[in-house]
């Protein structure tokens, strides 16, 4: 698994990329850009979500509310 390559997630973006709850579970979403990171591996996606919730990135209950807090 390459999850270093996206350590820019928790470590020099923390404050743009955030994780949106939803039905569906956590999306990876940059606030500022408003751009989604698609994950094609599942592993890969669980491990990162993960990782930015131990690191203490921000979650938000829904999209909006991550624009808006920009």
């Amino acid at each position: 698994m390459i999850i270093n390559e996206y350590d820019y997630l928790w470590t020099t973006e923390k404050a743009d990329w955030v994780l949106v709850d939803s039905s569906y579970g956590y999306g990876i979403i940059n606030k500022k850009t408003q751009m989604y990171l698609s994950v094609s591996d599942d592993a890969l996606e669980k491990a990162l979500i993960e990782k930015m919730l131990a690191e203490g990135c921000k979650t938000y209950n829904n999209i909006n509310d991550a624009y808006a807090d920009i």
